[in-house]
């Protein structure tokens, strides 16, 4: 069965799986090539997404889109924004953070600025982005919903799955989620033996 048939239990199970993996260990199984700009990093220690994403285009320091696509989203789906990397004027803060909390989407993916770290921190919403600014954003438009984008030299497509990390962010194509989510596997298994075979070797010094 290829993932794009797959059902929403199946999704949900890789999905789980998933969220049991580094992302260095996902990054490694898609041939080292995924990995979005490392410019665009978590806001605050521990936050973590493994997630559907939702895509929005919007113009550089506007947030008009990503107002309208926390009222659209699925329950479960990341937000995932092209801000074009401006980083003069925050397209994320508390009251967007607490919506988003509210209508249990997965957090935020800016490539772009956001801002109120301390209090997205404090509600626990994940958030990435490329930079932190006081700058509030327009919100006059125009934007783009759920459209493919480009978010940090990566290609993102409605549905496909965004994992970050401390170590950063993956994109993985939904048609390779099941192919990544086992070779991602085999990588952390192997990885682990390693670690038990070194450790050993130690003891017998």
């Amino acid at each position: 069965m290829s993932d794009m048939a797959r059902n929403d239990d199946e999704v949900k199970g890789l999905l789980e799986r998933l969220a049991r993996l580094p992302v260095a260990n996902v990054g490694d199984a898609m041939d080292r090539i995924s990995a979005v700009d490392s410019a665009i990093r978590p806001m605050w220690r521990g936050a973590r997404v493994v997630a559907r994403a939702y895509t929005v285009l919007t113009r550089s320091g506007d947030n008009q889109g990503i107002h309208e696509a926390i009222d659209r989203a699925a329950s479960g789906e990341v937000l995932v924004s092209n801000g074009f990397a401006d980083t003069s004027r925050a397209l994320v803060g508390e009251l967007l953070a607490g919506r988003a909390k509210a209508s249990h989407l997965a957090g935020f993916v800016i490539d772009g600025a956001v801002r109120d770290v301390d209090e997205i921190e404090r509600l626990g919403v994940p958030v990435f982005a490329r930079a932190v600014t006081p700058a509030g954003p327009y919100k006059m438009g125009p934007h783009r919903q759920q459209v493919p984008i480009a978010l940090g030299g990566q290609c993102v497509l409605p549905g496909d799955v965004i994992v970050a990390d401390a170590d950063g962010v993956v994109v993985i194509a939904f048609a390779q989620l099941a192919t990544t989510v086992v070779a991602a596997e085999g990588i952390q298994s192997n990885e682990i033996a390693k670690k038990a075979a070194s450790a050993e070797r130690m003891r017998d010094g």
